[in-house]
This record gives C-alpha cells, sequence and structure tokens, in this order.
C-alpha cells in the first residue's frame, strides 16, 4: 500500500494463477494511475509484515524496502494482526488473520490512551475454536468464520487502518520491516549429503 497526502485510499487485489511477485509493481502502477498521482507525491510506504502467507509477507516486505530505497521516501512494517485491531470500534478485540491447514492466526487487543495494545502475543489456533472465545473477532473480509463466532464492529478498511497506524508508528526503518513468522516455511530445501570422494588406486 502506498501514503500519500493528496490521494484517497485504493486498493487493487491480485487473483489468479500468476504468482503475486509478478503482479504486485503493475498494482502499484494502476494505482498511481487511478489516483493521477506521480510518484514524487509519496510520502510513505507501508506494508504488514505478518504473520501471514510466508512467501507473501517475502514479497510484501521486498517490495516495500525497494520502492522506498528508489523514491527516497520512509518505509514502515506493520504487524498484520494489528492492522486487523486498528479497524475495530470498540475497546477489545480479538484480531485474526488466515493461516493454512483450517487454522488462523490470533492475538489479542485492548484500546489504552486511543492506541492499541495487545494482551497476548500471537498464536496459531484451529478456525472452529473461534466460536467459544468471548472476545469480539475482527477479520479480514472474505475469511470465513463459524457459526456462533462473536463478530466486532469495524469502522475502518484495512487499508484505511494502515493509513490511521502510519500516524501512530515510528517513521519507518530497516528493523520494522522484519517479517513476523508463527510457523515455519511450507517447504523446506532437503539436505543432502555429500559423499567423499573414494581414494585414487595407487600406481603399480
Amino acid at each position: 500500500m502506498l501514503a500519500s497526502e493528496m490521494a484517497a485510499p485504493g486498493v487493487v487485489a491480485l487473483a489468479g494463477p500468476v504468482p503475486r511477485s509478478e503482479l504486485v509493481m503493475s498494482a502499484v502502477d494502476l494505482l498511481l494511475r487511478a489516483a493521477e498521482l506521480d510518484r514524487t507525491g509519496l510520502t510513505r510506504v507501508l506494508a504488514t509484515r505478518g504473520p501471514g502467507s510466508f512467501t507473501g509477507v517475502r514479497v510484501a516486505l521486498a517490495t516495500a524496502e525497494g520502492l522506498a530505497a528508489a523514491l527516497g521516501v520512509p518505509a514502515t512494517g506493520v504487524p498484520s494482526l494489528l492492522a486487523q485491531a486498528a479497524r475495530c470500534e470498540g475497546e477489545r478485540c480479538l484480531a485474526v488473520q488466515p493461516a493454512r491447514r483450517g487454522q488462523v492466526y490470533t492475538q489479542p487487543f485492548r484500546r489504552l490512551a486511543g492506541l492499541w495494545e495487545p494482551e497476548g502475543g500471537p498464536q496459531v489456533v484451529a478456525t472452529a475454536e473461534l466460536s467459544g472465545v468471548d472476545t469480539p473477532v475482527v477479520a479480514p473480509a472474505g475469511l470465513a468464520l463459524p457459526p456462533g463466532t462473536p463478530i466486532a464492529a469495524t469502522r475502518v478498511s484495512t487499508v484505511e487502518a494502515l493509513l490511521a497506524l502510519a500516524e501512530q508508528l515510528p517513521g519507518g526503518g530497516l528493523d520494522t520491516l522484519a517479517p513476523l513468522y508463527l510457523e515455519p516455511p511450507p517447504a523446506v530445501p532437503p539436505t543432502r549429503t555429500v559423499k567423499p570422494w573414494p581414494p585414487s588406486p595407487q600406481a603399480t
């Protein structure tokens, strides 16, 4: 997501079989064109840093860092669960992000002096467990939640929440772009044991 003082929030959703890494810069160009905004009008680059898809998080943060370096503007990474919590109208919520294999990432938050503060660390839980929680849940649009899940009232989209958080967070830096993973990568390169070369036969 690109932040600018001159443009209203805009969203491009990437879908289909083409890898997101091949589409993300085209989406950035489309956003700039739709907003009739020149790249020199950008003041900041924001990206969520996880937890989330291993590949998606890496692509987002690498793109944010590259754009910031090229444009000479600060880049800031925001925890994806904090971005969800910032959408909430109430004073407490359970922020949720989709994970793999019927699971979700969750983290409880509470609003203190107008700022959202975590009440515990992020966890990975089965999606079915959300139906038994006491705290209202705030989740991305399209995430299927089990019946009986208490839903938090929200007032803004994720994009607008990120823009609001940008006013509260530090000015950015490589330390904020560190990925936040709760699970190992979905595939790990196999390790190979290299057998030593057999000794050369002695000359007779």
